[in-house]
């Protein structure tokens, strides 16, 4: 945690300060970065809050929930760093807590467990976000929304569907956040590996549950061959670790330490591209057309000033790639088929469509420029 230093000037001495985690350089003259958490009483929102408490990017938390919240706010500010946190309850606060935040989290509702099945959780959460999103439309339009509330391939189509009923048609700054499976994908890889788990990437595109998932191993960073056997075996770890944790908790834990540690990373992200810094790639669950039969999809995202700069799309998959992605395309169109009639009723057709891709594919569901069994050739031309 500490192997890495930085030097400091203090009376012509040279100091060694140790650079802790989510910390990065930041203009001296950058304007003031509040990030508030809504949801924040929950454990992944506790262990959030603190996580980002210790982030130099951040300069203000806002940490709301309909419980109290003066008495964690007060413990926070006891952490030696310069992020001021301050707390917010019940719903005549939340416009406060929201005031100029550059970056908003949602942790809010009842997270996943064994003996819920996704209607039980569907239900209230989405509830509970439909209760909040006006409120973030109304105080801060503008600032990036990360979505941990399960379940995201559900509530992500209806957030939008409710900012767009605000007015608000540009939805780059709506994310699912799906880090907790790069995170995964990060850890399960570097162990075959035997590299640090800092240095290996692996991107997950698809959505944001066991079924829609889908890590791209064959596209991990730094480049190396694994076996068919390995990549199948990795992407089972992958897909079966919430319900293997859950198991471990005799069904009534959650992987919040987990998800506060990846959804930190991912609002960390946010922070670093608002602030212009380059190179900022995610992978999250987004408005999106790089799969013409879904109109949200997750995939490598560069970050801006602006939310998304750039979609960097699908790479060429492997055929065993393509198969998990054959299985997860229904289940997609299905969960946000269920968000947008949340928010608009089942009546009224939802106003996003992608295009058709012209190009004839072997796949019934996938276009030939996705689909490719080697991922080191080029891909087909349409």
């Amino acid at each position: 945690m500490f192997g890495a230093f930085r030097k400091a000037r203090w009376n012509s001495a040279v100091i060694k300060i140790p650079r802790r985690y989510f910390r990065t350089t930041v203009p001296t003259n950058s304007k003031v970065m509040k990030v508030a958490i809504l949801g924040a009483a929950g454990r992944t929102g506790r262990c959030l809050a603190l996580l980002l408490k210790r982030s130099s990017i951040v300069d203000e938390l806002a940490i709301y929930d309909i419980l109290p919240m003066h008495s964690l706010a007060l413990e926070l500010n006891h952490v030696d760093a310069r992020c001021k946190v301050n707390g917010y309850s019940g719903p005549s606060s939340i416009h406060e807590a929201l005031r100029n935040a550059k970056v908003v989290i949602i942790t809010a509702g009842q997270p996943e467990k064994l003996k819920r099945n996704g209607e039980q959780i569907l239900k209230p959460n989405a509830k509970i976000l439909s209760q909040l999103i006006p409120h973030l439309t109304e105080h801060c339009p503008r600032a990036m929304l990360g979505v941990v509330t399960s379940p995201v391939n559900v509530l992500i189509p209806m957030i939008a569907e409710l900012y767009k009923k605000s007015g608000l048609y540009e939805l780059n700054n709506i994310f699912g956040v799906t880090t907790l499976d790069c995170v995964r994908s990060n850890t399960f890889a570097a162990e075959i590996l035997g590299l640090p788990p800092e240095a290996v990437v692996v991107p997950v595109i698809g959505g944001s549950c066991a079924r829609t998932c889908v890590p791209l191993f064959s596209h991990i960073k730094p480049s190396c061959k694994l076996t068919n056997v390995s990549i199948s075996g990795l992407s089972l770890s992958v897909k079966s670790a919430n319900e293997k944790l859950m198991n471990a908790y005799d069904g009534s834990g959650t992987p919040s330490l987990s998800m506060a540690f990846a959804a930190a990373r991912f609002c960390v992200s946010l922070c670093k591209g608002l602030r212009g810094l380059p190179g900022v790639v995610e992978c999250a669950y987004v408005r999106s057309c790089v799969v013409p039969e879904v109109t949200y999809f997750a995939s490598p995202l560069q970050l801006g000033p602006d939310g998304v700069q750039k979609n960097l799309g699908v790479p060429p998959l492997t055929d065993y790639e393509c198969k998990m992605l054959d299985s997860a395309i229904p289940l997609l169109k299905t969960g946000i088929k269920i968000g947008e009639n949340l928010a608009l009723g089942s009546k009224t057709p939802s106003t996003e469509v992608c295009p058709t891709d012209p190009t004839p594919c072997p796949s019934p569901v996938l276009t030939a420029r996705i689909r490719h069994p080697n991922p080191n050739s080029p891909i087909p031309a349409a």
